[in-house]
């Protein structure tokens, strides 16, 4: 399913990066149990990280301050999960 892009609120708001950044959706095998550390693995930039979760395998968070969009994680991805999207101005997480 694609992204249906911005909110107008967001337009408004200035909130739109011109640059792509990683984004991983519901299809990340961490959501289903299953232990995988494949993007942040192949990010260069360490953009990725993970959250460790109680009773369930790290979630794979994205800094959206690191990542510069090369693509490394997407190729990685065993599931498919992991996009390049439009990042939010100021976001430093």
């Amino acid at each position: 399913m694609e992204s249906p892009g911005p909110s107008r609120r967001a337009l408004l708001r200035g909130q739109l990066l011109a640059r792509p950044i990683a984004v991983i959706n519901e299809d990340c095998l961490a959501e289903a149990g299953i232990v995988c550390r494949s993007c942040g693995d192949a990010c260069p930039d360490a953009a990725i990280r993970f959250r460790p979760r109680i009773g369930l395998p790290p979630e794979a968070v994205v800094s959206e301050a690191a990542c510069t969009g090369c693509g490394h994680c997407v190729g990685a991805c065993p599931g498919d999960a992991i996009t390049l999207g439009a990042a939010r101005r100021g976001d430093a997480s």
